[in-house]
């Protein structure tokens, strides 16, 4: 794999809060007042704790196993022999629609992204996007800004996905229809940017199908056998059926509880007080309130069903799958390094007395110190989740509206996760791809401003309506 130099950086990001620790004194934001904490200085082992210590939460180990996980359903697929010919046939087919099929593509996840929020759960489909995409002659930039990029479009542009703008609103106490006339406006202007730099700067950037083969992790092997393509179309249908089905919130944004009421239903069903299927399946999830864990079963059961269907050996099928998994291990890693920012910056607390120097700088909300304010705390906290824990209600303290609220932390959150090296989903991308972070920024700086003047733009007049 190409090197990306994101390890480095990261790494100097872990390096830098150290040494902050030594000279910005810890703080705590909590009920509208920052309580001083002194200084939390970190030291030798203390780094080196903090870094193992974030390999021990489940949620950042759950993402790494997904990615696993898929890597091995796409190391059996590829030695399928139909696979590759799959993504051949359908690259010669849209010869001369290649565009059109960049922008459907790259408007599917965006708009999954931005009603649903399933953030990297639809990595499970975007290594064969990026091979159609490689396959008809584009740059690895163009596929990522088709597919991982699109997605950050959505996360900007959010409308109802409870991941991220449930998440938002809780801190804010804010609806489904807060800001959402702007929300939607952010992400028809902000799509429209991208489908013209998709549509406008990539006239010559054309590779080879020899290169795109070197380029893609999973270039499928194309193999004459007497199998039929229909099992691979199918099993990608079932995936995408069960993520529809079992990762959207239905009843936490649409009310809808008909899958919790099955799932108990189901759980209880019993035999002379023999309860079938809770004691054969355990504990599982209602469909709605699936994720990592869950997906990443789907995705291993998906490999074990491909490789039963080709008469694949069982343990070349295992072979297939650990080759597939190890393919993936390095970007998986790469994420939970991001995920350890996270950790560092949350143990050591430093960020809210930085933030509440700068808010400070006037006596009253200020869109520019704001945002200044939210791009630090989302590169330092990654995560929505913990962007919206840790940096919305210091934010909030200054007596905000919701409207603005909404609009700051999703949209800057968006835009900043466009660029920032400790963006899961851009690192993913560069680090799957082999594009160097240099690169990256060379060639999408002006895309991310004109982003940037859409948020602002619409964060000016949300506070002035």
């Amino acid at each position: 794999m190409k090197k990306t130099g994101l390890f480095k950086i990261i790494m100097f990001t872990l390096l830098g809060i150290l040494l902050l620790t030594w000279i910005v004194p810890a703080s705590y934001f909590t009920d509208g007042n920052l309580s001083n904490l002194g200084m939390y200085r970190i030291g030798f082992f203390d780094f080196f704790q903090l870094l193992f210590g974030t390999f021990e939460f489940t949620y950042f180990i759950q993402i790494f196993i997904l990615l696993v996980s898929i890597g091995a359903f796409y190391g059996v697929l590829v030695k399928t022999g139909k696979y590759g010919a799959l993504i051949e046939k359908i690259s010669s087919k849209l010869k001369g629609k290649e565009k059109v099929f960049l922008i459907a593509a790259a408007f599917l996840f965006a708009a999954l992204t931005s009603v649903f929020s399933y953030g990297l759960l639809l990595f499970i489909f975007i290594p064969a996007i990026i091979s159609i995409i490689l396959a008809m002659g584009y740059d690895k930039i163009t596929a990522c800004l088709t597919t991982f990029g699109a997605m950050l479009i959505g996360t900007i542009g959010t409308t109802l996905g409870h991941n991220v703008v449930g998440v938002i609103n809780e801190q804010i106490n804010g609806t489904l229809t807060t800001a959402l006339v702007y929300k939607i406006c952010m992400f028809v202007l902000c799509f429209a940017a991208l489908a013209v730099y998709l549509l406008k700067n990539n006239k010559a950037k054309k590779i080879n199908k020899e290169d795109a083969k070197t380029i893609d992790m999973f270039a499928g092997e194309k193999i004459s056998n007497k199998y039929s393509v229909a099992p691979i179309i199918v099993i990608f249908s079932i995936l995408f059926v069960l993520l529809i089905m079992g990762c959207t919130t239905w009843n936490s944004t649409f009310g809808v509880s008909v899958f919790d009421k099955f799932n108990t239903s189901v759980s209880e069903v019993s035999i002379k007080g023999f309860a079938i299927f809770d004691n054969l399946l355990g504990n599982i999830n209602a469909l709605g309130q699936w994720y990592y864990a869950e997906m990443s079963i789907m995705c291993l059961l998906a490999a074990l069903l491909l490789g039963r269907f080709y008469r694949m050996k069982h343990s070349d099928m295992f072979s297939y799958m650990a080759q597939g998994a190890k393919n993936m291990i390095a970007p998986a890693l790469m994420i939970v390094l991001v995920y350890a920012v996270i950790y560092f910056a949350g143990n050591t607390m430093f960020f809210p007395t930085i933030a509440d120097f700068i808010l400070k700088a006037t006596s009253k909300f200020n869109i520019f110190f704001s945002t200044i304010v939210m791009i630090l705390g989302s590169a330092l906290h990654v995560d929505i989740l913990y962007v919206a824990n840790y940096v919305i209600p210091q934010i909030a303290g200054q007596d905000v509206n919701t409207t603005v609220m909404a609009i700051l932390t999703q949209g800057i959150y968006g835009v900043t996760m466009f660029i920032a090296p400790t963006s899961a989903v851009l690192v993913l991308g560069l680090s799957y791809l082999g594009i160097p972070y240099k690169e990256w920024i060379k060639k999408t700086w002006k895309l991310v401003l004109v982003l940037l003047a859409i948020v602002i733009i619409a964060l000016i007049i949300a506070a002035l309506v």
